[in-house]
């Protein structure tokens, strides 16, 4: 029994071709972060290609808004809620997830969880 890697000729030249890039254009890569790092003080190959500062919450930095002053708030749905849609608090639309069953828009929900940004709520 003969096992055929490629079906023509054609295919594997094709193959070939496509390896003969991804490893050309690996090298470059490579090639461009040294000669662009050579002479400079940096210490790693890698500096120029990796941010070098933190961002941290302290400095301002927050991966996402804390929505936790909404727990317990009431609110009225501005589009369905299958299990996620918009319901709009003291005037603010909020994104917001159910427990897991539909809500119409128009229906009053309570704001029972928070985690980050997540915002679950329920139906009163």
């Amino acid at each position: 029994m003969e096992v055929q890697l490629w079906s023509s000729m054609s295919a594997m030249i094709f193959s070939l071709g496509c390896y003969a890039v991804t490893a050309i254009a690996f090298v470059g890569v490579i090639a461009f972060a040294c000669i662009e790092n050579y002479g400079s003080n940096k210490k790693d190959v890698t500096d120029g290609l990796v941010l070098g500062e933190r961002q941290r919450n302290k400095d301002g930095y927050t991966g996402s808004k804390d929505k936790s002053d909404l727990l317990g708030a009431i609110a009225v749905c501005s589009t369905d809620l299958r299990p996620a849609g918009t319901v709009v608090v003291e005037g603010e639309p909020v994104d917001v997830v159910t427990e897991g069953d539909f809500v119409k828009k128009g229906d009053i929900v309570k704001i029972i969880s928070t985690e980050s940004s997540r915002v679950v709520v329920r139906r009163i």
